[in-house]
């Protein structure tokens, strides 16, 4: 009889051991974040720039493709220059011990470039799919907070949340190959109306890429590769910087474009927001002083 009892108390801690540490591994656990308004420096143009259209010469291919997206659809979080994450449309972020449930909360009142606002229900639709490939599920808990369950714990979870993005978010609006300022951005205006990017492999050859830089046709471009002497001579006296980023690409920058800094880990998380500062006749800066 002792015996019995014993076996039923030492079944019965057992249980309540193991429902403690379901527990705990299941508690929530706020992730600091910085805040995203600290991505977007404000622009500073200089009276009529703000109306700018510029111009700029890319190679087509899936680089293109992610760079134009980053202008005109948000991800959830993104990396800070030092290394942090900050929220861009996430003001609050939970993850469990074990990793395998996450609280979103989005920043609320952020408007959307076709006049609406951001909710849990429309960010739901977007990241279904992604959510549902790692084998998790994803529910609205209220109007501006997501719940995502897994069954395995996903790798590099801020990785995902940083490459999920939600269509119509950012500061442009895309039109094909050309981004248009979308003036009601909750950050302010983008200091530019608008990049029109060009992939013409014509354009890209060697006489017309040094005469592209020498009538300072384009804010920015990347060296193509094999060009002529007497072209590269001509591309070395128009008024652009050569920035090397990593990879070995070589963009030729504008000194119009004084606070364009291309990301050199992933040139296509690059943002135009802010980027035009100061007159054209200013001489490029790589301070931003």
């Amino acid at each position: 009889m002792k015996a019995r009892l014993a076996s039923s108390i030492l079944l019965l801690l057992s249980v309540l051991a193991g429902g403690a540490y379901w527990l705990h591994q299941n508690t929530l656990v706020p992730v600091p974040l910085l805040d995203g308004r600290s991505l977007f420096a404000k622009a500073n143009p200089e009276y009529g720039e703000d109306a700018a259209l510029l111009e700029a010469l890319l190679p087509v291919g899936p680089g293109l493709e992610a760079f134009l997206a980053t202008q005109s659809d948000l991800s959830l979080l993104e990396k800070t220059p030092a290394g942090e994450w900050a929220g861009q449309l996430v003001s609050e972020l939970e993850i469990s011990r074990h990793g395998r449930r996450w609280r979103i909360t989005l920043k609320r009142d952020w408007r959307l470039q076709d006049g609406s606002t951001l909710d849990a229900t429309r960010v739901a639709k977007v990241l279904g799919p992604e959510v549902q490939g790692l084998g998790g599920e994803i529910t609205v808990n209220e109007p501006s907070t997501l719940i995502l369950q897994f069954k395995t714990r996903p790798e590099d979870p801020f990785g995902l949340l940083s490459r999920w993005r939600v269509p119509g978010t950012g500061p442009f609006l895309r039109k094909g190959n050309t981004l248009i300022r979308f003036d009601g951005f909750i950050y302010g205006k983008a200091g530019i109306a608008g990049l029109a990017l060009y992939g013409d492999p014509a354009l890209l050859e060697s006489h017309a890429w040094a005469d592209g830089l020498v009538s300072r046709r384009w804010a920015w471009t990347v060296f193509p590769g094999h060009i002529a002497p007497e072209d590269m001579a001509k591309a070395r006296m128009a008024d652009y910087d050569e920035l090397r980023l990593k990879g070995g690409s070589v963009w030729f920058l504008s000194r119009r474009m004084r606070r364009l800094r291309p990301n050199a880990d992933d040139w296509t998380r690059t943002r135009l927001f802010g980027v035009w500062k100061g007159a054209m006749d200013l001489p490029y800066d790589p301070l931003g002083m």
